[in-house]
């Protein structure tokens, strides 16, 4: 009878645990109340001109990305010159973004560095750097 005293503490608490983990409400996943379609409001140019890898100084031409999608978290976009930008927002509206590159761009190394926000009001906000031009681009969602 000793025997089965000593494991009903140990019994307990796993019961404890589990009633506390099954009454947690589980994470939101951050996209929720961010998901839909969202236009191009605004582009703009971060720098006007830059320095090619042969030393030459050229405009920074003016770039409109592809609409911006929000599904169930995740986000997406295609850079004016087809590189697919793809990644996560997290429950404060915080965008964590990565370029990957279509085939065409073989070995090539994408140098692009993408951040933003997006509030309830579905206005997305993105900066994309890169070695060369960087842009701000602005997203407005879609009217149901």
């Amino acid at each position: 009878m000793q025997k089965h005293l000593a494991w009903l503490p140990v019994t307990g608490l796993f019961g404890v645990l589990a009633t506390a983990n099954a009454q947690t409400p589980p994470a939101a996943a951050g996209g929720g109340s961010y998901d839909g379609n969202n236009r191009l409001v605004s582009s703009a140019n971060l720098n006007t001109t830059y320095t090619t890898r042969k030393g030459q100084t050229l405009p920074c031409p003016s770039r409109r990305a592809g609409p911006l999608h929000i599904t169930n978290g995740r986000i997406r976009y295609t850079t004016a010159t087809g590189l697919k930008v793809r990644g996560a927002v997290g429950p404060q509206g915080e965008l964590a973004l990565q370029a990957q590159a279509p085939s065409k761009w073989g070995a090539q190394p994408i140098d692009l560095s993408v951040s933003g926000t997006v509030d309830t009001g579905g206005t997305a906000r993105v900066r994309q750097l890169s070695h060369s031009c960087s842009y701000d681009f602005v997203w407005q969602k879609a009217a149901r």
